[in-house]
């Protein structure tokens, strides 16, 4: 019987024994499954967002360089260089001028190592120390030939050696920006190009991976297929186009991606992304191993524990399911042992607690089981507007491409969408420098989300999340059956009452900006950067606005050319030191871009380089413009852009702009209070201003009609008349050939004989560039003008 009875149980106890195997391993598989899959969906998302960020640095980098090298090529000295011949010793001054500039632009930003000019009119090579023509160092300048027939404006060259000491054969890599003169011309009109040549080692240092066990690297190639940025040097300029993780890189139609492969006969996953900018491809090839590290743990780990709880399980099995037990003591004793190890903590604080049965301890159990699970509900919902948030914040950022999952949490949450058309709409509380703390702002935030939450599901769907800094997101949703003007208008009116209800409760004004109609979920991160943009012209329109998109004016019409124009009447009002047509000229200007709504980066623009201009011109008279930008170098323009951004009215832009100009009237004041009157100088401007029409009028001349070297009387009459003898001869003239083109009716070639020039093409050329009209239409205008007086 005894025997009967053991093998019974063996029995039963091998039959558990082998339950408990599937189900442990059975859950540790679907374990690992989760988890590795999980666990390679974020590996995969982390490679690529960091490939994007090294991308967004190198991108940004290049664009700065590009609008460094188009400055520079506004320069007057380059202009001259590439534009006007002269006479050998005007020349030699002016490329001292631009090889100062280069100099200046150079040392300026660490990542230019050099920039070369070429005229293709005068095959004149102009480096950043020397002017030659094409010389024996044709390898630093093979882009000459190949860049004049080129259709694109401006080229990004591989990376590429140029000497820096011929003798000793020393180079340095680098990569070259070729950047066609003039800026935009008509097929056949240009003369000539600038190379800007970019140091390849700070380059890659922006993608550069500095952690210590990446294993993995990461490179640049151009649309060719030919390695532009690489850690091994001697790999630069190498062709790897026919390798075929390469091939699979080009062969996509995706800008960016990824897929595994067999590199050098190891498997490995390949990163890619394209530039919009270059059309350069950034790549990061990883090993596989590097990437299955942490998954290679995880399976271990859970091989172990499902080992040992295996152990653990069937041990208990053995010693506590004796087969003469009931079956409902054997369940409990099961359990029993089964939480032992959950409730460790537990009973360590109630070690002398005695239990008169299992059923006892039993119910002992389960009720610690219901405390935790209420414990877990409390922090569930203490940690939902976080929840809340992250979900919203997916949906704004594109990561989450649908609604479906948003579902889950509809009740919980209390989310309410319908899955057809958003509209989305970015807010902001205005004012937020006069509300006491941060602490403040956000409690503002957060009612203003929810009462936007209550108007919104009042009126349709929707859900609202607070932002940082004093903004809030709203995301309306609408079931399909109207047109988009119809969403648009109901979102508008609802964002009325929000905007309505602040004012009464809160005494404070909002600004909401609104994006066009998205049909589907994964189109709303695009239509809620549109908001933001919206939410931008607050700047333009001013706070406690509704702004739509149909409020903002998108084209870059030419219309804006006026308000750059107006640059040069500023800067004519520093340069005469007079405030108060300053103050006329520039309340004129901001009343300009409210009336006509110009965008705000356009804005930042015009000023930027209304301050650079100004500031230019004062250091050229002698002043020390440097003081009046303690904040940043004031030829930084990223940084200028980044300190315009912290205004939130133009008034408030106005009035930055106008204390920077009117500091450097001061200093201009104080420069000139320094001089004493110069009667040479005088006598001269007395000579010029007699002797304009003389078409042999120059320097040469001038010196020689005074007993005075030319560089020395140049000097002299910069310094006195604080302005170059060219300009100020161009500026006698133009003034005389605009009085004789308002007064009389002669001809052109006549007026341009009358005031010294000999060649009417160059003086039509000249009074265009400077009037920015023709004689004949200036004419016109004044003729116009004087009729409708």
């Amino acid at each position: 019987m005894n025997i009967r009875q053991n093998r019974r149980l063996w029995i039963a106890w091998g039959a558990v024994s082998i339950i408990l195997f599937l189900l442990v391993f059975a859950a540790m598989a679907i374990s690992y499954q989760l988890f590795t899959k999980q666990l390679k969906e974020q590996l995969i998302s982390t490679n690529m967002e960091l490939l994007g960020q090294q991308n967004h640095k190198l991108e940004l980098t290049l664009q700065h360089i590009d609008k460094t090298a188009i400055q520079f090529m506004k320069n007057d000295a380059v202009v001259r260089f590439f534009s006007e011949r002269r006479n050998a010793d005007v020349n030699i001054n002016n490329e001292f001028h631009v090889v100062n500039t280069i100099n200046r632009t150079s040392s300026s930003m660490e990542y230019i190592f050099s920039m070369d000019l070429y005229s293709y009119t005068k095959q004149r090579l102009l480096t950043g120390s020397v002017s030659s023509d094409l010389n024996n160092n044709v390898q630093d300048f093979g882009w000459i030939p190949e860049f004049e027939e080129e259709a694109g404006l401006f080229k990004w060259l591989t990376t590429r050696k140029i000497a820096l000491n011929a003798r000793q054969s020393v180079y340095r890599n680098v990569v070259t920006l070729v950047r066609a003169y003039p800026l935009v011309h008509q097929p056949g009109g240009r003369k000539g190009a600038v190379a800007v040549n970019v140091k390849e080692d700070l380059l890659y240092s922006l993608i550069r991976n500095t952690e210590s066990d990446d294993r993995g690297e990461t490179f640049v190639l151009d649309g060719e297929g030919v390695m532009a940025l690489h850690d091994d040097k001697t790999r630069l300029g190498k062709d790897i186009s026919e390798l075929p993780f390469v091939r699979g890189i080009f062969g996509s139609d995706a800008a960016s991606g990824y897929f595994a492969a067999q590199i050098d006969g190891q498997p490995s996953w390949v990163f890619y992304m394209e530039s919009d900018y270059t059309g350069w491809r950034i790549v990061r090839v990883i090993p596989a191993s590097q990437m299955s590290q942490q998954m290679t743990v995880i399976r271990n780990t859970l091989i172990g524990l499902s080992l040992l709880l295996f152990v653990i399980a069937a041990a208990s099995t053995a010693f506590a399911g004796r087969w003469t037990y009931l079956p409902i003591n054997r369940f409990v004793r099961g359990v029993r042992t089964k939480l032992t190890g959950q409730q460790k903590s537990a009973e360590a604080g109630m070690a002398g607690r005695r239990y008169t049965d299992d059923f006892h301890y039993l119910e002992h159990t389960v009720q610690g089981i219901l405390t935790d699970r209420e414990e877990l509900s409390r922090q569930v919902s203490e940690g939902k507007p976080f929840i809340k948030l992250q979900l919203v914040a997916e949906l704004l950022s594109g990561r989450r491409k649908s609604t479906e999952m948003l579902q889950t949490y509809e009740d919980m949450f209390n989310i309410r969408l319908y899955g057809s058309r958003f509209v989305v709409m970015s807010i902001e509380l205005d004012n937020k420098g006069a509300i006491p703390s941060q602490r403040d702002v956000r409690l503002y935030t957060y009612a203003l989300c929810n009462a936007a939450e209550e108007l919104v599901n009042a009126e349709s769907k929707g859900i609202a999340a607070e932002l940082e800094h004093g903004k809030a997101a709203v995301i309306m949703s609408f079931d399909e059956g109207d047109d988009d003007q119809r969403y648009i208008m109901r979102a508008v009116t609802v964002a009325d009452l929000l905007k309505q209800f602040v004012q009464e409760y809160f005494r404070r004004t909002i600004t909401i900006g609104i994006g066009n109609v998205a049909h589907s979920p994964g189109d709303i991160a695009a239509k809620y950067r549109e908001s933001c943009e919206a939410l931008r012209y607050k700047l333009v329109l001013g706070g406690n606005a509704i702004i739509t998109m149909d409020d903002i004016v998108n084209e870059q019409s030419p219309r804006y050319y006026k308000l750059f124009a107006s640059i040069d009447t500023i800067v004519a009002s520093v340069k005469a030191a007079d405030g108060e047509m300053l103050k006329t000229q520039l309340a004129r200007w901001f009343v300009s871009f409210a009336e006509q709504q110009v965008p705000p980066e356009v804005i930042a623009q015009l000023i930027v380089q209304c301050l650079m201009r100004a500031a230019t011109d004062a250091v050229d008279i002698g002043v020390d413009a440097g003081s009046l930008f303690p904040e940043q170098d004031m030829y930084d323009h990223l940084n200028q852009y980044e300190m315009l951004n912290r205004y939130e009215q133009l008034d408030e832009l106005e009035r930055f702009a106008l204390n920077r100009l009117t500091g450097l009237i001061g200093l201009i004041r104080d420069k000139r209070s320094q001089r004493e009157r110069n009667d040479l100088i005088d006598q001269s401007l007395v000579f010029i201003q007699t002797n304009y029409m003389r078409s042999d009028l120059s320097l040469n001349l001038l010196a020689s009609e005074f007993g005075l070297s030319v560089p020395y009387l140049s000097k002299l009459f910069k310094e006195k008349a604080e302005i170059n003898f060219i300009d100020y001869v161009m500026e006698i003239r133009l003034s005389k050939a605009k009085e004789l083109l308002s007064a009389t009716d002669g001809k052109v070639r006549y007026i341009a004989e009358q005031v010294g020039y000999t060649n009417v093409n160059s003086f039509v050329r000249i009074f265009k560039k400077l009037t920015g009209l023709t004689p004949s239409e200036y004419r016109e205008r004044n003729q116009d003008s004087r009729e409708g007086t």
